[in-house]
């Protein structure tokens, strides 16, 4: 150790013996403040994805301010690409349709099916759990191209077994969240009628549920209410028993009614003292204990399926909601260049893909976002309607090698090179994803060569 580090933590801590010493009480005050503080952090972080998928659900399901809102069990279709308008899940993609459906197992199995599609187009259809977890993923990585069936029964059924292939899911409550390939706008057809060979059969109709509104996440009151009544019909996952009962004196246990009520006022003062900065340590989003490779964050490998990582889990809940596993997709993001420079809509910049694009079974794609206030990521309009340039991008230029220049700035190249490659830039710091659909070895360990990003000449 350092002399002077030592030398400074052996005066802390006789400081803090005086003071000890001194003031006991005030001391102890100190102590406890700061245990609270830590437990308060810790339940935030464990509860939060419960929250984001219950505020999904909302806006899906019943947001009088949704005019498409849709019904439970029921599958909904996006039918365009998501373009600057999309705002229901951050870091949506440009190059799948979504499909949507919010099931409720509690009254007994669903019946998920996917018919016989086109050969060589991916798809998948995966099936998460209220811990964001992905227990399931039907889909051309195992299943081909279909026809796929399955039941998905919840923990509390006890029913004769439905015939066919089972799939038990840990809670009652599941967002089955599908992404079929569509090579652009002029593609779209295709993709929807691969949207319209999904199938979603319920056995029988669940009871009418009046839910807790989400309002806030950084209101404790309602957090702790939306929370409980998601755990309520969602237990802890099985490794998990012990973790959340750690947070019970806090207030976070299943069941309705108001359990911020019971809380004792320091326990109150602490949730609202500690709920917006532990709200705002989320903010690494998917990156959170990712590394860098090449100058680009790669995400942990526990996306998808996070184990007992809470602090990886509620990042991801935020940054990346419903977010692959990497044996299904990787998800690679920066900010900087090659030199360390933040990348600014003020600048041009020059992305040079590598010599036989990026090496994945499926596609590839890179996307480039504005950053909001609360660190959600999103499209940003732009004159051509271009969000991201991939593998299937019509009209781009591409090497005899494979590789390919892409110009990314604010305003359109007069060069009709650029032109050709441009890919628009937001206005203010910006954020770059690059995604590979069943991705090869190579690029998820982090040997293959990636894309380089250097200002423009």
């Amino acid at each position: 150790m350092n002399p002077s580090r030592r030398h400074n933590l052996q005066g802390l801590a006789a400081l803090s013996a005086s003071a000890a010493f001194a003031y006991p009480e005030a001391f102890a005050m100190n102590l406890d403040t700061a245990r609270i503080d830590a437990q308060v952090d810790a339940a935030f972080e464990y509860a939060f994805p419960l929250y984001e998928m219950a505020r999904t659900r909302f806006n899906a399901l019943d947001n009088p301010a949704n005019p498409r809102r849709g019904q439970v069990n029921t599958a909904g279709h996006q039918r365009n690409l998501a373009d600057h308008r999309a705002r229901a899940v951050t870091t949506p993609n440009n190059d799948t349709l979504y499909s949507s459906a919010w099931l409720d197992l509690s009254a007994g199995p669903v019946e998920v099916s996917v018919g016989s599609l086109d050969a060589g187009r991916y798809w998948s259809v995966a099936l998460m759990d209220f811990f964001t977890n992905h227990p399931a993923i039907l889909g051309s990585r195992s299943e081909g191209q279909g026809p796929v069936q399955a039941h998905l029964v919840g923990p509390d059924w006890r029913g004769a077994r439905p015939s066919g292939r089972v799939i038990a899911m840990p809670g009652n409550d599941v967002w089955l969240l599908g992404r079929w390939l569509a090579e652009g706008p002029h593609d779209l057809e295709a993709a929807r009628a691969m949207q319209d060979a999904l199938r979603v059969t319920p056995s029988a109709t669940p009871a009418a549920l009046s839910r807790v509104v989400p309002r806030n996440s950084r209101d404790a009151e309602n957090f702790l209410a939306v929370v409980n009544e998601a755990l309520a019909r969602n237990p802890a996952p099985v490794n998990e028993g012990a973790d959340l009962a750690r947070h019970a004196e806090l207030g976070l246990h299943g069941g309705r009614g108001s359990a911020w009520a019971a809380l004792d006022q320091g326990v109150r003062s602490a949730w609202q003292r500690r709920i917006g900065p532990a709200h705002d340590a989320l903010r690494s989003g998917l990156m959170r204990d990712g590394r860098q490779v090449q100058g680009w964050r790669q995400p942990s490998p526990g996306i998808g399926n996070f184990d007992r990582d809470h602090a990886l889990r509620a990042s991801v809940a935020l940054g990346g909601l419903a977010a692959l596993p990497p044996e299904e997709a990787v998800y690679l993001s920066r900010q900087t260049d090659s030199l360390g420079q933040t990348l600014d809509g003020a600048q041009a910049w020059h992305i040079r893909m590598p010599r036989g694009g990026v090496p994945c079974d499926a596609f590839w794609s890179l996307s480039v976002y504005e950053r909001m206030p609360d660190g959600r990521l999103f499209f940003a309009e732009n004159p051509i309607g271009r969000f991201a340039i991939g593998d299937r991008t019509r009209g781009i230029a591409v090497q005899a090698d494979g590789s390919m220049d892409i110009w990314l700035q604010r305003t359109e190249p007069t060069d009709p090179q650029r032109r050709r490659n441009w890919l628009p830039a937001p206005a203010g710091s910006m954020h770059l994803s690059l995604r590979a659909y069943l991705p090869k070895p190579a690029l998820r360990d982090g040997t293959a060569e990636l894309p380089t990003v250097a200002r423009a000449d």
